[in-house]
């Protein structure tokens, strides 16, 4: 009896831990902008959660994946990131995506003198 209460409190864990999609944590290798997340809320919007230790703003691509009945999408966005800045960058309606985070990747970043859009 002590066994199958134990088997059902990890299933019960597992499943509470279910909208957690294939996370990466940062690693020392990462370059001066880290992903930190891809964030689907509640109201289905998708953005990027990043970290930039960059002196510089910079010009990236960042892939985001994302859960829709059943089937892992994917977008990618081309996002102008503050220095130091931490938070979240880019914005798509994912039209009714699962909520909660998602894997993705830093793509391509570049130094850029354009002024990055003031943070949400």
């Amino acid at each position: 009896m002590k066994t199958r209460h134990a088997l059902a409190i990890i299933a019960l864990t597992v499943s509470l831990h279910a909208d957690v999609f294939a996370l990466n944590p940062p690693s020392d290798s990462d370059g001066p902008v880290r992903l930190l997340n891809c964030v689907v809320s509640e109201k289905g919007i998708l953005e990027a959660e990043v970290d930039s230790q960059s002196e510089d703003a910079m010009s990236c691509n960042i892939r985001c994946n994302f859960n829709l009945e059943g089937q892992t999408f994917t977008r990618w966005f081309e996002v102008t990131i503050p220095a130091h800045f931490n938070g979240r960058v880019g914005r798509f309606d994912t039209s009714g995506a699962k909520a909660g985070n998602y894997s993705g990747e830093v793509g391509d970043c570049k130094k850029t003198e354009a002024r990055a859009p003031e943070p949400r």
